[in-house]
């Protein structure tokens, strides 16, 4: 298997270990976000309330948490449950303003840059958490 040079299949790699890390306890397990099922941070995944066909939310922090296959890919990211969620987390608008940010159309994205500062993160979490 051959290492992607796509910036943003790069960028999605770190993006999603700094998302799934972020939740992990110190031993490195975390909850889905929509389910509640626990699983090691390195078989969950990131999942996004606003699709990551969409650029411009694609890497906010606040549209993305944990989720199990389970919700992610055969619940369709369960976007019932992620709003309610999101609602209870950040309150009312989180859901409409990541819509409408969802809307936006992206002429330019900084990839090296973002791509940087997640490997700095991850590895900052990864030595936090002792993983």
């Amino acid at each position: 298997m051959t290492k992607s040079t796509n910036p943003k299949s790069i960028l999605d790699k770190w993006f999603s270990m700094f998302i799934r890390l972020t939740y992990s306890n110190e031993n490195g397990f975390v909850c889905c976000y929509t389910c509640d099922k626990i699983e090691h941070w390195k078989s969950l995944q990131n999942g996004h309330f606003v699709s990551r066909s969409k650029l411009a939310t694609r890497y906010d922090e606040k549209n993305c948490r944990p989720q199990c296959s389970g919700c992610n890919l055969y619940g369709n990211g369960r976007p019932d449950v992620f709003g309610i969620k999101l609602t209870k987390e950040y309150g009312e608008g989180i859901v409409t303003g990541l819509y409408r940010q969802g809307q936006e159309v992206v002429r330019y994205f900084p990839y090296q840059e973002k791509i940087d500062y997640y490997k700095i993160k991850v590895k900052e979490l990864l030595a936090q958490k002792h993983l």
